[in-house]
């Protein structure tokens, strides 16, 4: 009997492996079993070569190239004008055709206060020359024609939209706000005219017209006649009676003329009945149910509903 020594195995000798399964050296220094390995290697599409030959992997799965560089950022023209303004490349329209596509600068009436040479001077026109003269500055009717349409779509004094005046970023095409005397009201589209020709380009800093205290100016910048202003004021009166305070107050916001005070006057009644309606409502819901309760919730929602009644006043009806 051959007494077995640690190198009797042939899985202990080092130098020793099973024919069937020859093993290279640098299988011998991989971790892991060899079989395992292989067939790892085979189930991923690898020969022998390539499970080991860093080349050959990195051949086959070649890395991502490198992503490309953000394009840098083009900033957005705020949209304000500016003394530097010129007509954009490929526009070479002269100033008459400029005029003719800019509605309210071809709608631009010469009252005093418009200060039309001050204007001119502040945008680089010509005031010597028509607007529509050859010989005009095309660059300069350019800026002028930017910086009306500018006002014209400006925003009500508050920041909210206007509208009736403003559609899709683009103003009706008149500038409003001028007297009869000629004189602009702060706080239109007249009196930032004016203040530009006065102070030129630092006015433009908000794209909204000024708050004004001046009770002949409504909510959108246009003037009332001293009609609509009558009925507005009689309106911020008699608050406290909210249909008949509605209806004068919608007259005096309108449009003015036949057409436009029935419509204001409609609109005062209407909001009246909802406001009425919505406190009935309510009332029934808080257990009121019965007449007294009812035309209180009436009164209380329509007070609610008032446009010329006192902030704290609206507040304190809603929650009655």
């Amino acid at each position: 009997m051959i007494k077995p020594t640690a190198f009797s195995s042939p899985m202990l000798r080092p130098n020793a492996a099973p024919a069937s399964s020859a093993v290279t050296p640098k299988e011998q220094l991989s971790a892991g079993p060899v079989q395992e390995r292989r067939g790892l290697a085979a189930a991923q599409g690898f020969g022998r070569v390539d499970s080991f030959e860093p080349s050959a992997v990195l051949n086959r799965c070649p890395l991502p190239p490198p992503a490309a560089a953000p394009a840098p950022q083009q900033s957005a023209g705020s949209g304000v004008p500016s003394a530097n303004d010129k007509r954009p490349a490929g526009d070479n329209r002269s100033a008459a055709q400029i005029v003719d596509d800019t509605p309210v600068l071809k709608n631009l009436g010469r009252q005093k206060d418009i200060k039309f040479e001050q204007l001119c001077k502040q945008t680089g026109v010509d005031p010597k020359l028509d607007l529509k003269d050859p010989k005009q500055n095309a660059d300069g009717v350019y800026r002028l024609a930017k910086v009306l349409e500018f006002i014209d779509s400006a925003k009500a004094s508050t920041g909210g939209d206007r509208s009736n005046k403003v559609q899709g970023g683009v103003g009706d095409g008149n500038i409003e706000g001028i007297t009869r005397s000629g004189d602009a009201r702060h706080g239109t589209e007249a009196g930032m005219v004016k203040d530009f020709a006065e102070q030129g380009y630092k006015f433009l800093d908000k794209h909204q017209l000024p708050t004004t205290k001046d009770t002949h100016v409504k909510a959108d910048g246009s003037n009332k006649d001293n009609f609509q202003w009558a009925m507005g004021e009689a309106g911020k009166a008699l608050w406290f009676v909210p249909g008949l305070s509605n209806v004068l107050t919608g007259v005096g916001n309108s449009e003015g003329g036949f057409k436009g005070v029935l419509e204001g006057a409609a609109t005062g009644y209407l909001n009246t009945l909802k406001g009425a309606a919505e406190g009935v409502i309510g009332s029934i819901t808080k257990g009121r149910a019965n007449p007294a309760g009812m035309l209180f919730g009436a009164y209380t929602g329509a007070l609610a509903n008032t446009e010329a009644a006192p902030q704290p006043v609206k507040d304190i009806a809603s929650m009655l």
